[in-house]
């Protein structure tokens, strides 16, 4: 799959996450492919906003961060999303979802 940029980038504030996203799926969940992409499974159709907002509600549970703290900042009508996670840094995210980094830095 072409990116545009890292799946994951630190910035002052936090991290920011290129995910792309798939719909009306059996359940949310969150997936590090072996070519580095995030997948985000999401048990919600992409109508009116409802997969942005379960996007964002299974990540601050996951995360055990509070949602005003996690926004969508490109890609709301795309299924190619970049997230902005204030106060989280990579290795949190990734320990946070349960994935260890199979790819170098």
């Amino acid at each position: 799959m072409y990116r545009l940029r890292p799946p994951i980038t630190s910035t002052q504030d936090g991290i920011l996450i290129t995910v792309h996203v798939v719909p009306n799926a059996r359940e949310t969940g969150i997936l590090l492919e072996r070519d580095g992409g995030i997948t985000m499974h999401v048990n919600a159709p992409p109508v009116k906003g409802r997969a942005n907002r379960e996007i964002v509600k299974w990540l601050s549970k996951k995360l055990g961060t509070p949602s005003s703290l996690i926004r969508i900042v490109a890609g709301l009508t795309s299924n190619l999303k970049v997230i902005a996670i204030i106060g989280m840094n990579e290795d949190g995210f990734l320990e946070a979802i349960g994935q260890k980094r199979t790819t170098a830095r």
